[in-house]
């Protein structure tokens, strides 16, 4: 038999009382901690809890008469929204429907079937292709990618099935059928499902970049302890090839592709699984000069040396830090269709100009290709 909490106020240093409160009784379903200046406060909080759960209430801040009229709305019109998002629908309902004398459920119902019975559902196929034309002018490459491989992850059939008998259970089925088999694949594939099903943008990140200073990078060409190391580092640093990670491409990338003026980056070694050609600067050729005409362009114990050079060079954190440095200098120094060619962006993205465009000075870019 489980403990019962005692939500019994704790002294805490800095903020003055503090009263956990357990998952289930919480809106979002985590644990939350609520911080009170006096005692006297933080013990009337904690009663008040105490007396929730004795009589068994759970989730106070959802009442639990809207909390039944989501569930059974949820049956009738499946859409993989969360009971949250029902109650938090039918909340809004009941303000518009209650002074019509018509009951939310009763709402749900006749337009739920009115809607089943025309017919006139557009399928998922109809709804993905009209958020992917309103949003792909603002999406990322990586996250235009792997959206673009939505309709191989859920098959033509699933294309072509009415959004009103869509559910999340529904979509986890599809994905299994269709080769997800680990659960993060099949969270990561439904998360991609998800928005496009409610129409929902994903989260943008503001601001600039983060890049490296010419002096930082000066200080991982010197924390290299051999030419083996200065030669990987000035790939990252002059070539912008992604870092050495589960997705990376410098561990993939072999001495064969590095020509005297380019390099070719092949499908099988970049990440979006497209080639693309970057060019040697005449920096970057100085750097490479007297490279092996085979192998990995990488050292052995490669994950390790590089976090010791940019421990050295006091850089560590950002794994990307010196792709967007590459980025940011090469589209000041050589323009924006140059630069989207050499990092493999496609022709009407927008991502260098959104993020990369203010971080550099022309005379940084300058100094940094010489």
């Amino acid at each position: 038999m489980p403990k019962q909490p005692g939500f019994k106020p704790i002294p805490d240093a800095k903020k003055g009382w503090m009263v956990s409160i357990p998952a289930g009784m919480t809106g979002n379903g985590a644990r939350e901690r609520r911080f009170f200046k006096d005692a006297k406060d933080a013990e009337k909080f904690a009663s008040t809890l105490r007396g929730q759960y004795s009589k068994g209430q759970r989730g106070s801040i959802i009442d639990a008469g809207l909390a039944r009229m989501a569930a059974e709305a949820a049956k009738l019109v499946p859409s993989g929204a969360t009971i949250l998002e029902w109650v938090k629908q039918m909340h809004e309902m009941v303000a518009l429907v209650a002074p019509l004398g018509i009951s939310p459920l009763d709402a749900c119902r006749a337009v739920s079937k009115q809607h089943l019975a025309s017919g006139s559902a557009e399928t998922f196929r109809e709804r993905f292709d009209r958020f992917r034309a309103a949003n792909e002018a603002q999406w990322s490459d990586r996250y235009q990618t792997d959206f673009d491989k939505l309709p191989r992850w859920v098959g033509e059939e699933f294309m072509a099935t009415k959004c009103a008998s869509i559910n999340q259970a529904v979509i986890r089925e599809v994905l299994r059928k269709n080769g997800a088999t680990s659960d993060s694949t099949i969270k990561m594939r439904l998360r991609y499902v998800l928005s496009a099903f409610h129409a929902k943008e994903k989260p943008s990140k503001r601001g600039e970049v983060k890049i490296l200073t010419v002096t930082q990078c000066a200080s991982m060409l010197r924390a290299c302890r051999d030419r083996a190391e200065v030669r990987a580092v000035s790939l990252l640093l002059f070539a912008g090839v992604r870092p050495d990670s589960p997705n990376g491409e410098l561990g993939r990338l072999q001495w064969e592709a590095v020509h005297h003026d380019h390099i070719d980056v092949a499908p099988e070694v970049s990440k979006t699984g497209t080639d693309r050609h970057i060019p040697i600067t005449p920096r970057l050729s100085r750097l490479l000069r007297g490279h092996p005409a085979e192998g990995s362009v990488v050292p052995p114990n490669w994950h390790r040396r590089i976090q010791a050079i940019r421990a050295a060079a006091g850089i560590a954190g950002d794994q990307d830090i010196a792709r967007h440095t590459y980025a940011s200098n090469f589209l000041v120094e050589f323009g924006e269709d140059s630069a989207k060619s050499a990092m493999g962006h496609t022709a009407n993205s927008s991502t260098l100009f959104r993020h990369y465009r203010r971080a550099v000075k022309p005379a940084a870019a300058k100094k940094y290709f010489r």
